[in-house]
This record gives structure tokens, C-alpha cells and sequence, in this order.
């Protein structure tokens, strides 16, 4: 995503050729992240078997219509999209090679795949990262959501079987630890000189982002059920899709699909520039802390009008604590990693050539990026091509 109409779905440099083997520590790092897609899927499996038991429909269909939804996304892009051969290359086999791919990555066949190309064959991560970050932004962040306005409206209740509070809870943290690990990691790829502590607070600031957003919108879901939350994220998507036309930096068509994930999770890593963002991040965080001091003026007013069987559940005063505190940790941590992101900022590594053969979105002055770095992995930057030459494909 970037400026000049850039669409299309490539948070990393895919397909480019130019994948080096990991090195050991991210190898580690794709077994932790493949561990934490393992627990995350697996949770919400059960949860959606929890809901189906217990004739919980909305919840069932909700939590099964993400999860379907996420899975036909990442399975047409690794079939059809930026992540299958082109049409007329040598190693495009056709309709008659997508169908198969298509459906072993429905049943999460190539997230196996890549991990095991990356830990044991030496290949590089890039498509293993751009997989982790489709699940977690398409079904773990909108799935905690779901469970959490389950937890408060129905699991903590009198009515819910024993365990089924516990159930989500775990589930829910599984999605935000999958969310920030997921960003965070796409945070790293983009850029070569990183610190684990730098990636490692990405990854509790971007886990604290979701928990505060997805558990301020459930308690507000609770004292406006059964239609505030669906009035909530219209109204969200809408301002997105404002801002995003604003800015311009991707085509309206494409505007239209990443205002959905943007409604839960800002996207973007925060060392892109901001003309490099759909929804530039000061904006988007402005938006956020007005909606979330909205939001709790609501809550405060209307606590004592809440609905009795919501009154009695336990989990409806913890996710109010939970709420706020994760809240204060977004903020306070990302006070610390803006800090550390301006610093190292550079464009998004896009190849984009204009009309007369020179590239666009070139780094700002004294920016460091991926493209300053040769070929043979040196910090020399390469020599300028020929400015006849045609730009690569």
C-alpha cells in the first residue's frame, strides 16, 4: 500500500527473487509464530464447537463467518494473487494447479509449508510473514472481538456452561498475542537494522492496541445489545474510508477492502513514512482516543442501566479494568516506539516506476531502508541502473 493508486496486498517483498535464507534467530522466531497460529486457530475452532453446541447462533456465526472469510482471502492470494505465478510463466501450471493450491491453503496447508521451507531449507520468511499477518488481521483481530461481547453477553452468565468463560478468555489473549506478534513481525521484515527489543516492544504495543480497542468495544457492545456494536463499526468504517480518500495514497477499490481491518488495527508499520500509509498513523490514533473517550463518557453515564444478567457476570468489570489498562499501555508504549520509528524511517520498498522509467517513492534523505543495502548483503548501495532501461517486472 502506498502513494500514487499502489493497490494490491504486499507487505513484503514477495516473489522478488531477492529472498536471502534466514538467519537462525528468525527461524526461531517463524517456530514461535507458527506455535502461536497453531493455538490461535485451534481455539477458535473450539469456540465456534462451543457455540454450535450450545445453539449460541449469532456467535457461531459470527466467529465461523471470520474464520471462513480469513481462510478464502489468504487461499485466493496464494492461489490467484500476489503470491501464485503470473499468467505465462514457465512455472504457472493454469486453473488445473491454482484449484488444488487453493484448497490445501483453505485447510492451512501452506502456512506449514512455508515455515517448514523457511526452518529446514534455508528459504527466506517473506511469505510465511505476509500469511501470519492476513490471519492475524482477518480472523484474530475480529474473532477476539466476537468472544469478548460472547463473554460478557452470554459465557459469564448463569445461562453459559462451566467453562465456557475460561474458554474465551484464553482464546481472546491468544488473538491479541497473534495480532501483535503477527504486525511485528511485519514491522522486522521491512526493515534490515532492527533490535529484537525494538520488535519485541512492537509487539507488546500492537497486542495492547488490539486488546484496547476490541474490549472497549465489547463492553460498550454490552450496554448497547443487541445493535451498538454493528452502529460502532459502521460509523468507524466510515471515517476510515474518509480519511483514507483524504489522504490518497491507495486507489478507492482498494480503500474499500483495508478499511475493514483498519476498523480493529492500524495496519502500516510505524517506520513507513506517512505518505506511505492508507490512513496516516497521527490520524488514525486521534480517531481512536476521541472514539475511545466517546465510548466510556457513554459507558460511565449508562452504568447503572445495564442489563441485570450482564450486572451479575463477573468478566463485564474486568474486561471495564482490562479495557482501560491495555489502553494506557498502548499509549505509553507507543510513546516509546514512535520515538524509536522516526528515527529509522524510510519508504515502503515498492518497486513503482513512473511514466519515464524512474522510480517513485524514493527514501527521504539519510533514511535507511532495504534498497540502500547491495546485493551482496554490503551496506553500499548499488549503483544507479540506466535510466533507459526498462523497469523489472
Amino acid at each position: 500500500m502506498g502513494a500514487d493508486g499502489r493497490g494490491g496486498f504486499q507487505p513484503c517483498a514477495l516473489d522478488t527473487g531477492s529472498g536471502s535464507a534466514a538467519p537462525s534467530w528468525e527461524r526461531n522466531l517463524v517456530v514461535g509464530a507458527l506455535v502461536v497460529h497453531i493455538i490461535d486457530v485451534g481455539l477458535d475452532l473450539l469456540v465456534v464447537l462451543l457455540f454450535l453446541v450450545y445453539l449460541q447462533w449469532g456467535f457461531f456465526f459470527g466467529t465461523a463467518g471470520v474464520i471462513v472469510w480469513a481462510w478464502l482471502v489468504s487461499s485466493l492470494y496464494v492461489s490467484f494473487g500476489a503470491g501464485s505465478p503470473g499468467a505465462g510463466d514457465i512455472d504457472d501450471g493454469g486453473l488445473a494447479d491454482r484449484l488444488p493450491q487453493f484448497f490445501l491453503s483453505f485447510v492451512q496447508w501452506q502456512i506449514f509449508a512455508e515455515a517448514y521451507r523457511c526452518v529446514f531449507r534455508g528459504g527466506d520468511t517473506d511469505y510465511f510473514h505476509t500469511l501470519r499477518l492476513m490471519e492475524a488481521i482477518l480472523e484474530s483481530a475480529p474473532n477476539s472481538l466476537v468472544q469478548l461481547y460472547a463473554l460478557i453477553t452470554w459465557a459469564g452468565t448463569d445461562n453459559a456452561p462451566e467453562g465456557a468463560a475460561s474458554l474465551l478468555r484464553i482464546s481472546a489473549f491468544a488473538s491479541f498475542v497473534s495480532v501483535g506478534l503477527g504486525l511485528a513481525m511485519w514491522e522486522q521484515k521491512v526493515q534490515v537494522r532492527t533490535s529484537s527489543m525494538y520488535v519485541a516492544a512492537v509487539a507488546l504495543m500492537r497486542a495492547f492496541e488490539i486488546a484496547s480497542r476490541a474490549l472497549t468495544l465489547a463492553v460498550f457492545a454490552g450496554l448497547t445489545h443487541p445493535y451498538g456494536l454493528w452502529w460502532a463499526l459502521l460509523i468507524d468504517y466510515g471515517v476510515m474510508l474518509i480519511l483514507i480518500v483524504r489522504h490518497q495514497s491507495v486507489q478507492f477499490t482498494y480503500g474499500l477492502f483495508v478499511a475493514l481491518p483498519l476498523v480493529l488495527v492500524s495496519l502500516e508499520p510505524l517506520v513507513w513514512q506517512r505518505e506511505d500509509h492508507a490512513v496516516p498513523k497521527d490520524l488514525y490514533y486521534m480517531v481512536r482516543i476521541i472514539e475511545f473517550v466517546l465510548m466510556w463518557i457513554y459507558i460511565i453515564f449508562k452504568q447503572d442501566k445495564v442489563y441485570h444478567h450482564i450486572a451479575q457476570n463477573s468478566s463485564w468489570e474486568g474486561c471495564e479494568a482490562l479495557a482501560l489498562l491495555s489502553t494506557l499501555g498502548l499509549y505509553v508504549m507507543l510513546l516509546f516506539v514512535w520515538r524509536s520509528a522516526r528515527r529509522h524511517e524510510l519508504s515502503r520498498d515498492v518497486t513503482d516506476w513512473a511514466e519515464d522509467g524512474s522510480r517513485e517513492g524514493l527514501h527521504a534523505d539519510g533514511a535507511y531502508s532495504d534498497s540502500d543495502v547491495s546485493s551482496d548483503g554490503s551496506d553500499k548501495p548499488e549503483a544507479a541502473g540506466n535510466p533507459d532501461e526498462l523497469p523489472p517486472e
